[in-house]
């Protein structure tokens, strides 16, 4: 995990370096005789600024008509962005022997990684979804997942993109679990879904109850609650020990009339990958 984890922190800092390297601004000087430099190359999403420098004013064209500037008078300054790579020439439409050219490099690969919970019950559907830079349909996105203690990641499915680059998949962790997503050598942040064990309560004659989570809970003890309505406390009635099947049944002595009853696991108990869980209170009229 800690290895995943300074991994995935040294991602996102060289997502965020390329980003900041993205947003440059290149400068060429437009003097009487020349465009200096004559040739620049870029990234794409960088600007282009040209300033005239010369004595006389100096119109920016592009050779297919992809931009224009307006007329440039001495210190005069004109920017254009650069979204397409390619290879742009241009001149100056009022002295045609000045000629340029702006190479634009395509962006390097990036994309995104999100889960529509960071909290989950052992089991719960979870989706996790992003978008690749190329926004193109079809583009293979690597999902893997980690669960703990795993000390690697392990290769869970390869998804395609729809439209706009969009990509979802659905997991059900058990278990602490952090997902990742690469495409075309690049890797997304990763997201950690932290995980409750399930427990659920239910009756026939006995009460049932039952836990699940991604490691065994054997052994394991619960807390079987009931809501003191006067303190608006809840008071542990039984401490119930899972058998080797994770449940265990057990009868409880109740007072007649409506109980609010619930089941109730620590952290401790639950165990390492494991958060602590309460059920939802569950009404129950003892006659």
């Amino acid at each position: 995990m800690r290895k995943l984890i300074l991994a995935a922190a040294a991602v996102v800092a060289a997502v965020a370096a390329g980003l900041a390297v993205a947003a440059t601004v290149k400068t060429v000087n437009i003097y009487d005789s020349s465009f200096s430099p004559k040739t620049v190359t870029v990234t794409e999403g960088d600007t282009v600024t040209w300033v005239n420098r010369g004595s006389q004013n100096h119109q920016v064209y592009a050779d297919h008509g992809q931009f224009v500037s307006p007329i440039l008078k001495p210190r005069a300054k004109y920017s254009f962005t650069f979204n397409a790579a390619g290879t742009y020439g241009y001149s100056d439409e009022l002295h045609p022997r000045l000629k340029g050219t702006v190479v634009v490099k395509g962006a390097p690969p990036t994309l995104t990684l999100q889960s529509s919970a960071q909290y989950s019950v052992a089991g719960d559907k979870v989706t996790l979804s992003g978008i690749v830079s190329s926004h193109k349909p079809n583009e293979q996105v690597q999902i893997f997942y980690q669960p703990y203690p795993a000390p690697n990641a392990i290769l869970r499915t390869t998804v395609l993109t729809t439209t706009g680059g969009a990509f979802t998949f659905t997991v059900a962790p058990g278990i602490l679990t952090t997902y990742q997503a690469t495409w075309k050598g690049a890797y997304a942040a990763p997201t950690t879904i932290q995980v409750q064990p399930r427990l659920t309560l239910g009756k026939s004659g006995a009460w049932l109850i039952h836990a699940y989570g991604g490691h065994g809970l054997a052994g394991r003890y619960v807390q079987f609650q009931r809501l003191n309505t006067s303190t608006g406390q809840w008071v542990t009635l039984r401490k119930v020990q899972l058998n080797s099947r994770s449940g265990a049944r057990v009868a409880v002595a109740l007072p007649k009339g409506v109980n609010h009853l619930r089941l109730a696991m620590s952290v401790n108990e639950a165990g390492a990958g494991l958060l602590g869980a309460v059920t939802q209170p569950l009404t129950w009229v003892q006659k």
